[in-house]
């Protein structure tokens, strides 16, 4: 298992409100995280940085090889939640970041799976034998709108609400928080990304990619695009290969 990263502030924002992590597991296990930070100036990359220090920290400290799938899914909800809380504390206390909060795509690679956990518009996407989708379901004002029938998925993508999310981390004392598992077999490379990317580049230029380079160069070639496409927005994209 392969796992890289990079984040791009891209080439309108000020501030880089997007950031990730990858995380070694023991000999056998290993987990990445993107999260896309909101909340004016400071706001966003604050929350984003809280969330990402404080879900690594307690996956750390509470991850064990040989745990089952329902007690992996209580260690990634107690880390959101732990994230939660800090970030939602912290505006409480500091009235110029009140609102910040922050998306989170957060996956642990272990025994032939993928342990999902998300909130959010952040997306993790599954290249397997030449076939790419997208595994998580945004949070968003237009998903809801698709959902429900009233726009297509092409609408979608133009929409002007397609940046308004429905869930966050931060915002509330409690979160909701969306948890799947689904395999990862020799292959298969899994892409966790920001809006940044997958509000720009198409299925079909991300799929692309992800079918003709490697881990490494696919993430640098996936930020070039969507900083050719117009780079409006901060960057976050983390690939991992089985």
């Amino acid at each position: 298992m392969k796992i890289v990263g990079k984040t791009d502030i891209g080439l309108v924002r000020e501030t880089n409100q997007d950031a990730f992590k990858i995380v070694a597991l023991g000999q056998s296990a290993g987990f990445a995280l993107v999260c896309d930070g909101m909340g004016g100036v400071n706001g966003g990359d604050r929350a984003s940085s809280i969330a990402k220090a404080e879900i690594a920290e307690s996956i750390k400290a509470s991850f064990l090889e040989g745990m089952g799938e329902e007690e992996i899914r209580n260690v990634m909800l107690r880390a959101i939640d732990a994230a939660n809380q800090k970030i939602y504390r912290t505006a409480r206390e500091h009235p110029e970041l009140a609102g910040m909060g922050t998306t989170v795509v957060l996956t642990i690679f272990y025994g032939g799976k993928a342990y999902v956990a998300h909130v959010g518009d952040s997306r993790l996407y599954r290249y397997q034998d030449g076939a790419f989708e997208q595994l998580t379901k945004d949070h968003s004002r237009v998903q809801d709108l698709v959902d429900r029938g009233m726009i297509t998925q092409e609408e979608a993508r133009v929409h002007p609400e397609k940046n308004m999310i429905t869930r966050a981390v931060g915002i509330g004392p409690d979160v909701n928080v969306d948890f799947l598992t689904v395999a990862f077999e020799p292959g298969d490379k899994f892409l966790l990304c920001s809006d940044g990317l997958s509000n720009i580049c198409t299925d079909g230029e991300i799929a692309d990619v992800l079918k003709t380079r490697e881990a490494e160069q696919a993430v640098e070639t996936l930020i070039k695009l969507a900083n050719m496409g117009g780079g409006h927005d901060n960057i976050a994209v983390v690939i991992a290969e089985n």
